[in-house]
């Protein structure tokens, strides 16, 4: 099976004016399976420091950035801005970088919830 890589673009999503408010669709994500529950993590990496890939069996994964900070999913190097998304599917192995300046931030959302679902790669 070949993952693809999906990044949507805080960026590239058009502003919508509403009442009191200004919404911006970064994504709509039709899951591949149905999901009844979900994990919400908040992520802190500290400057200049760089996670351990690791890879999930079955939950897909779906990273929003709170900071500008950089991403691996397998072979591909993704620069992510505030409010970007990036989805990371079930056996594609993925980690972070911060940059040396500052914190890097996400909130990661495991879909479905499976805490044990979790495997450390070799970062060699």
């Amino acid at each position: 099976m070949v993952n693809m890589v999906k990044v949507y673009r805080a960026s590239d999503a058009e502003e919508i004016a509403r009442a009191g408010y200004v919404a911006k669709y970064v994504a709509d994500i039709r899951f591949r399976k149905k999901i009844d529950n979900g994990g919400f993590i908040m992520v802190s990496i500290p400057a200049g420091s760089k996670t351990s890939p690791h890879i999930h069996k079955k939950l897909e994964e779906v990273f929003v950035a709170l900071s500008s900070l950089e991403m691996y999913i397998d072979a591909t190097h993704i620069q992510l801005e505030v409010g970007d998304i990036v989805i990371a599917e079930p056996g594609e192995s993925h980690s972070f970088s911060a940059y040396p300046s500052s914190q890097g931030k996400i909130l990661a959302i495991k879909l479905p919830n499976l805490k044990e679902d979790k495997i450390q790669l070799d970062s060699s």
